[in-house]
């Protein structure tokens, strides 16, 4: 068994924020001695971008490259902008690197008109190229970044820039339309919206004052107003909004955001932007790192399985590494607290020393996989954490665990009948369509799905904006009160249960609709019957054979097999905590509303109401799949 538990703390971490590198501890205690620079990188068009270049003050020659391609170098929450003072680069500076922070095209100095995502491909490329051209450059160079910032990266490694060396991609996506754009073909409302709202459209809002002319006291003071009154619209008015493209505020603000709703289907327009299609082209290793609860995570596990199996070098392949933490883009937004990382914070600067100055430092002989596992409480809200350590994910060991769905016909609710019982048998797919037989022992579960009523989301894999929408680990007891949430709880269990990797759900429905959704929620209930959603995840009915295929509506009275990939979980659910699974068709705003009629839910405002049927018999076994890893125990404090 190639894997470990660790339990040392660390007392420094390197974190990202808003897609900047900040070193946090003792690193920061002196500045090295830096120089910077603003320099125009030219690209392919002729548009030049913002760079600002870190050199080592005490050193000459010509250093090996550590690129950043972000967005976010200015908040249009603060109108403050970074101006050779990002004391993370200056660290890594010092360290003897020559360190690049460039506004991508269209934001904050750069010249041109963004065209978010489309535009990263090329730019990255050519910013790679002019990096490993420039006289202080030893013509190696690597990037860095996270969440958008790591789409920056993905984007040109794809093309394979003959100068790229490594990539440190953090809190990001594999595909742009799944798992980021969409999930499972639904609308990531809440994400696009507030996404919108504190990055993109604000700086933008911003550049347009500019070039009217207005002083930059008064720029300020109309983009704080600007955002205030998204923050006060958002969750009352802009959300609700139908049809989907109805939204105008992002019309001249963000104008892609409407390309991304003309595109629900994956075709053309999102193929060229795919990662998963094209990992033979990225010649060096990647460095991913991700979170539990952050909203790319299963991107992020895509990248790293892939890399391992399907990149372009044997280096790319043995160097790639994965590292999982808690929360990612939701941050201490949840209500169940994790404590401290205890992830090595040191892998980033061993990774760069090792793919850019040649140090045999050993890092690729080190297990590839780190992650923090969650421990929950039994009481409170206050959990924790404990180090992991592997060469591959899911782990050496692992075994799927099946917990069939059962109930008397009255799963509605926590207060129902509903249960999950451990499937000892073997497993039986049932892949065929149609067959509407009860069979025995368990009856047909009903609910009905109005999206002028949608379930509420409270928590989970979100960005942005937490403190509108929190994130994250919450009780969601209250929301299975709800009459339109099937409820399956397993008896207490007996001894812990190490859930790491793959969940999915199976599920047998027939709807009254032309089309709809179907969501699931994985959730652990404590002792003190606190319940933690721990994954959730949604599938659309007429996406069922998956989001990469042709859509097909159903018939309505016809029954379907459905399975929801939930992602990837990495935590323990304790003994005498129950496993618990909730069943619905909707969590809203997170997910845009199916309108149930099969006309295009981005382009049209009719609705209709769903009765929605769920079969859980022998001749359609629904059930829950978990990752288990029976060798995995959580360390004794």
């Amino acid at each position: 068994m190639r894997f470990e538990v660790i339990r040392k703390r660390l007392s420094s971490a390197l974190v990202m924020v808003g897609g900047s590198l900040a070193l946090a501890g003792s690193a920061l205690a002196q500045t090295p001695a830096v120089n910077c620079h603003v320099d125009w990188a030219p690209m392919r068009d002729g548009v030049r971008l913002a760079t600002e270049v870190y050199l080592p003050a005490n050193a000459a020659g010509a250093f090996p490259v550590i690129l950043q391609r972000t967005p976010y170098n200015r908040s249009p929450g603060t109108g403050i902008g970074s101006d050779c003072n990002n004391a993370g680069f200056m660290t890594l500076a010092g360290r003897g690197y020559a360190v690049l922070n460039q506004d991508v095209r269209g934001r904050y100095r750069s010249q041109g008109v963004m065209n978010a995502m489309v535009q990263e491909a090329n730019d990255g490329y050519d910013a790679v190229e002019w990096a490993a051209a420039q006289s202080w450059s030893t013509g190696k160079v690597a990037t860095t970044g996270g969440s958008y910032v790591g789409l920056t990266q993905w984007q040109p490694a794809i093309h394979t820039p003959p100068h790229l060396a490594a990539i440190v991609p953090g809190v990001t996506a594999s595909d742009y339309h799944d798992h980021w754009t969409y999930v499972e073909a639904a609308f990531d409302l809440w994400f696009a919206q507030s996404w919108m709202l504190v990055t993109f459209a604000g700086e933008q809002y911003m550049r347009n004052l500019e070039a009217s002319g207005a002083t930059a006291a008064e720029v300020q003071a109309k983009t704080a107003a600007w955002e205030a009154q998204g923050n006060r619209d958002i969750l009352t008015e802009w959300v609700w909004q139908l049809p989907l493209m109805s939204f105008d505020v992002y019309r001249n603000l963000a104008p892609y955001y409407y390309d991304w709703l003309a595109h629900p289907t994956y075709d053309a327009f999102w193929a060229r932007l795919d990662v998963e299609n094209r990992y033979e082209n990225v010649k060096v290793p990647a460095l991913s790192s991700g979170a539990w609860y952050d909203i790319f995570q299963v991107g992020t596990v895509r990248n790293f399985q892939s890399m391992r199996t399907e990149a372009g070098t044997a280096q790319a392949r043995a160097g790639s590494k994965l590292v999982m933490t808690c929360c990612g883009h939701a941050g201490t937004s949840g209500n169940v607290s994790w404590g401290p990382t205890r992830t090595d914070t040191t892998l980033t600067n061993r990774f760069f020393d090792r793919y850019l100055k040649g140090i045999d430092n050993g890092i690729e002989r080190e297990p590839a996989v780190h992650m923090d596992i969650l421990v929950p409480p039994d009481t409170g809200t206050a959990g924790t954490s404990f180090l992991l350590t592997a060469n591959q994910f899911p782990l050496p060991g692992t075994r799927t665990a099946r917990f069939d769905l059962r109930s008397g016909g009255s799963a509605n609710t926590r207060l129902g009948d509903g249960v999950l019982v451990a499937h000892r048998g073997e497993d039986q797919d049932g892949e065929h369509e149609g067959d509407d037989g009860h069979g025995s022992g368990s009856h047909p579960d009903h609910f009905v799905y109005d999206p002028l009523n949608p379930v509420p989301t409270k928590g989970g894999n979100m960005c942005c904006a937490p403190a509108l929408l929190p994130a994250g680990a919450h009780d969601q007891a209250e929301l299975e009160l709800r009459n339109d949430v099937l409820v399956y709880a397993s008896a207490p269990l007996e001894q812990d249960v190490a859930v790491i990797g793959p969940v999915s759900v199976k599920l047998w429905a027939k709807s009254s609709a032309r089309d709809t959704d179907f969501t699931a929620k994985l959730v652990d209930v404590h002792l003190d019957g606190y319940a933690h959603n721990v994954l959730d995840r949604i599938v659309r009915a007429r996406y069922r054979w998956g989001s990469k295929l042709p859509p097909s509506l159903i018939q309505p009275g016809k029954t379907y097999a459905y399975t929801i990939d939930l992602g990837n979980a990495g935590t323990i659910f304790r003994r005498g905590h129950r496993i618990l699974l909730e069943i619905s068709s909707s969590n809203f705003p997170h997910y845009a509303r199916n309108l149930n009629t099969g006309r295009s839910n981005e382009q049209d405002d009719r609705i209709e109401v769903a009765r929605q049927t769920v079969l859980h018999d022998e001749d359609h076994p629904s059930y829950l799949l978990l990752s288990v890893v029976p060798a995995v125990t959580v360390p004794t404090p």
